[in-house]
């Protein structure tokens, strides 16, 4: 909403409904020439190329669900003891006061499974819009003088029959296989829960480069990075706080570091590799640097959660033990 606020205010003929800020991510209407919103309109989407998007969506929607009752009741049958202590406490103390080791294999993949939980069951939950969007959009075209067609104007069936098109083929997914990402700029900026990526970036980084502008350019961008990240994590400090009372600026830290990670990657990555290096080494060379820097900060990540029992809210069959 602040979003669609704040291009109203500077722009008084941007001015559309609300509702077409919602799932902000996709590909906007207003980015569809206008000729071309012309022909989806009298042409529509065809009976087969609907009926065949939804089918497929339907086997994405099972396997989805499947991946996340596993992961889900993996998580709720299996919980392994957090140490009170904070993740990234217990590294500094481990590798600079001898400390105990900081987490555990188990642990680790315990954080990978859980991970493996959230990612699910938004992308299930995701699945659900798709495909309730998909069968209005076809109960649309199938029957011409519907309770719709008669209680909407030309226009708004025409802009909620554009929306739909648009949300269905025109869309980003929302998730687009953030485990093939070769470095946290790829991770955070184009696989990793678009929906929420320009938001960010409209209300952290794009306030902070403006706040900051006379300063220079790359000062500018450090700190709109720092902003957009600080963004994210006081909006999981919140959905943590509101759920279970539970404040100890773990996630806040966690997206600071990782912006702070991908700022310092993007400085490297500047070398040129030299002629006789192969990009294909290149390539494994960044999955390999990502694979390991999820794996030792995910529990950063994951532990507050587990703390909080969070676990019991994920959809399961059976419940643990007490």
């Amino acid at each position: 909403m602040l979003i669609w606020l704040k291009k109203s205010l500077n722009d008084p003929s941007y001015i559309k409904p609300f509702v077409w800020s919602l799932f902000y991510w996709r590909a906007k209407e207003g980015n569809i020439p206008i000729m071309r919103q012309d022909d989806l309109l009298k042409q529509g989407i065809t009976k087969d190329r609907l009926e065949s998007y939804i089918n497929r969506h339907y086997i994405i929607y099972l396997c989805v669900w499947i991946l996340y009752m596993i992961c889900a009741q993996f998580s709720e049958l299996f919980v392994p003891d957090i140490p009170k202590t904070s993740f990234p406490i217990r590294v500094i103390e481990y590798f600079f006061y001898d400390g105990p080791p900081f987490t555990s294999l188990f642990n680790l993949f315990y954080c990978y499974i859980y991970a493996g939980a959230l990612f699910f069951s938004i992308n299930y939950l995701y699945e659900v819009i798709i495909l309730s969007s998909a069968h209005l959009l076809k109960y649309i075209y199938s029957t011409p003088n519907s309770f719709l067609h008669r209680t909407l104007t030309n226009d708004q069936l025409n802009s909620l029959k554009l929306w739909l098109i648009s949300l269905l083929f025109y869309s980003k997914p929302i998730f687009n296989q953030p485990y093939l990402s070769e470095n946290p700029r790829e991770l955070w900026s184009i696989r990793w829960h678009q929906m929420f990526h320009e938001i960010f970036v409209e209300l952290g980084y794009k306030p902070a480069c403006y706040l900051f502008s006379s300063f220079p350019a790359k000062l500018q961008k450090i700190f709109g990075t720092l902003a957009s990240f600080a963004i994210s994590g006081i909006l999981h400090e919140y959905i943590l706080y509101s759920s279970s009372r539970y404040l100890t600026l773990e996630q806040f830290t966690y997206f600071l570091f990782n912006a702070i990670v991908m700022m310092i990657w993007e400085s490297f990555s500047k070398f040129r590799l030299d002629q006789g290096q192969k990009f294909l080494w290149k390539r494994i060379r960044d999955s390999l640097f990502m694979t390991v820097f999820v794996l030792f900060t995910l529990p950063w990540f994951i532990e507050p959660y587990i703390k909080c029992e969070h676990y019991h809210s994920l959809m399961h069959f059976i419940c643990r033990k007490i």
